[in-house]
């Protein structure tokens, strides 16, 4: 066999080192920069491409007047057969996978609290649609809520993972209730979270998964079920579906609760963390029901996309300034607000 030598493959500097027989610490710490660096790219990538595509989806219902025959990149990529496989695989367990492989898996070390123990933490990633979730856990920082129990009751939780109010706060130990009629994405939302909840098997934290829709009304109610598993905008039948003549097509029935029998059925406690609701027109109706029979949750996060029919969003945070909650942001198109007293105004 021939015998040759290598150096002239490889750069005099990096022949030195590699004569040494061990990289300089200067160069170790260079290559783990590079690799989570090129880790965290690839995972944006992924998101982003969701993003795009969820994007694409909405602009029926931000843009009335948008040119249907568009032939734009952003158009021609959503349409893709690929696309739309990965997002279906992503919201069925793959994106959570992606960032307990990637994000998860780099740690950094904190500093002692005294107890001589080292502390370790690792990175995350807000999944909320707009940035809700780190805006109110700043918020929360700052605030003592010692009365109000870390509880997020979230209606139309979708898939639990993309966009979600819940998700981050169940990965910082939170407990949950999540209230989603569709079968397939409350399934989804169960894949997404069975690694968070209550991961160490103590007890300490409570999940639940309701398959339902929370009305005016206990029973069951027609609903618009939507086959795009990204726009996620099902929706109680509504005036204007009646129009629509493939309505039979996607119209199913599903079990609906008055807030009355939701609260009481699971429990809720009168203050609790943050109450999400993204009811695809709907939300107002929810709102009042909660508000009015006394409950009073820290934080609320309320969709107005959609609502326009009997309240409008302003007249909505109107009469919750009169029920104690200070408007504080809008994120997207979510209205956060805050409770700040039990006295009615």
């Amino acid at each position: 066999m021939k015998c040759f030598k290598i150096s002239h493959l490889v750069p005099d500097r990096d022949w030195r080192c590699l004569k040494g027989g061990v990289l300089s610490p200067l160069k170790i710490f260079k290559c783990c920069c590079l690799v989570i660096v090129s880790v965290l790219m690839v995972e944006l990538l992924f998101f982003n491409l969701f993003i795009m595509y969820g994007y694409h989806l909405m602009k029926e219902n931000i843009t009335p007047v948008l040119d249907k025959q568009s032939n734009s990149w952003i158009d021609k990529l959503a349409e893709s057969k690929i696309i739309k496989d990965i997002v279906y695989a992503g919201k069925a367990g793959g994106f959570v996978s992606l960032i307990q492989q990637t994000l998860e898996r780099v740690y950094v070390t904190l500093p002692e609290d005294g107890s001589g123990r080292i502390k370790v933490g690792t990175l995350g990633l807000d999944v909320s649609h707009s940035g809700e979730s780190l805006y109110l856990y700043r918020r929360m920082s700052r605030r003592r809520l010692s009365r109000y129990k870390h509880l997020v009751v979230d209606i139309g939780a979708n898939d639990g993972l993309l966009s979600s109010n819940s998700f981050n706060f169940i990965q910082w130990g939170w407990d949950a209730i999540l209230v989603e009629p569709q079968t397939t994405q409350l399934q989804m939302a169960m894949i997404n979270l069975r690694r968070y909840n209550n991961p160490y098997r103590d007890g300490n934290q409570t999940v639940r998964f309701v398959e339902a829709i929370i009305s005016n009304k206990d029973g069951t109610v027609d609903f618009v079920k939507t086959n795009d598993f990204v726009s996620m905008e099902g929706h109680v039948v509504q005036e204007k579906d009646l129009y629509n003549k493939d309505l039979h097509k996607s119209l199913i029935h599903v079990p609906s609760l008055s807030v009355q029998s939701f609260v009481t059925k699971y429990n809720i406690p009168r203050y609790f963390g943050i109450l999400s609701i993204d009811a695809e027109g709907a939300g107002n109706t929810i709102l009042h029901q909660f508000i009015d029979l006394g409950y009073r949750p820290a934080y609320i996060i309320y969709e107005d996309l959609h609502e326009r029919h009997w309240e409008t969003p302003a007249e909505t945070v109107e009469y919750l300034a009169g029920k104690g909650y200070r408007f504080l942001s809008k994120k997207g198109w979510n209205n956060i607000l805050e409770h700040t007293t039990d006295n009615d105004v």
